[in-house]
């Protein structure tokens, strides 16, 4: 009976090394993948007649925004000046006053961002920013 014992031993202990031994030899390719982070990451809010916020990535380009792409090429083109976004030619907007202040926040192509602007209403919020800020 001793004998079986320490034979039943000897074979629970090979065993659970074995199964420490596979523990160990985990190869690196099923570690969780690493996440990608866009050059620019922004984000955008308006306040005051409404609350919203979404988020712009570009390079590559994601984000909630509702049109990434047009946002990135138009942003892309002043070089992340948002200062710098043209009018949208030939549109009018109500002169309703009801104020809208955007604020962005994050970097694009790694430089720091934060601009505020506050526009008459929602409307020239977006034709203000060539549609930048039009979400």
């Amino acid at each position: 009976m001793k004998t079986e014992l320490g034979i039943l031993l000897a074979v629970m202990t090979a065993v659970t090394a074995g199964a420490a031994a596979s523990v160990v030899a985990v190869p690196e390719a099923s570690a969780a993948p690493r996440t990608v982070t866009a050059l620019s990451e922004l984000t955008m809010t308006k306040s005051g007649s409404m609350n919203q916020r979404v988020t712009l990535e570009c390079d590559p380009t994601g984000g909630t925004h509702p049109t990434p792409e047009d946002a990135c090429t138009k942003l892309a083109a002043v070089k992340g000046q948002f200062d710098l976004l043209p009018r949208t030619p030939g549109v009018a907007c109500p002169g309703n006053y009801a104020p809208v202040t955007v604020t962005v926040t994050g970097h694009w192509e790694l430089q720091p961002v934060n601009f505020t602007k506050t526009y008459t209403n929602n409307c020239h919020a977006g034709v203000g920013s060539d549609y930048v800020f039009r979400f």
